[in-house]
């Protein structure tokens, strides 16, 4: 569950480690996680961060990226961990995983895990042709 407090989130452009979150990741078991500014983005390079913005720009259905690399998720050697969160949706639809050079793509409604990728763009595309059907 996402909860907003009553004062607006800073957000940011880039790696920006400074600014202040006040938005909370609760998964129900256990207590909250802080959640990295919008535009955080750790583990990107500034072309993948570049492609992200990009593709989220003219991603239509899609509300937001977040970065969830601070949440405790368990996982050896994930560098980048984003939920990408369809417009009207309080849960993230698929999750965005680096590990090591590799990215894969979890779909959150099924449990459905793509092959790894070498590329961002790539995964960035899955998740297109996985909403467009």
């Amino acid at each position: 569950m996402l909860a907003k407090p009553d004062e607006p989130m800073a957000v940011s452009a880039g790696m920006n480690f400074a600014a202040k979150s006040d938005v909370r990741f609760n998964a129900g078991r256990g207590e909250a996680t802080w959640v990295l500014p919008a535009g955080t983005f750790t583990g990107l390079d500034t072309a993948d961060r570049q492609a992200l913005s990009d593709w989220l720009d003219n991603a239509v259905g899609i509300d937001t990226i977040m970065d969830l690399a601070v949440r405790p998720w368990n996982i050896a050697g994930a560098v980048a961990i984003f939920g990408v969160f369809e417009i009207k949706k309080d849960q993230a639809s698929w999750l965005i995983v680096r590990c090591g050079s590799g990215w894969l793509l979890a779909r959150c409604v099924d449990g459905f895990v793509s092959d790894v990728s070498e590329s961002l763009v790539d995964i960035l595309s899955l998740v297109d042709q996985q909403r467009l059907g």
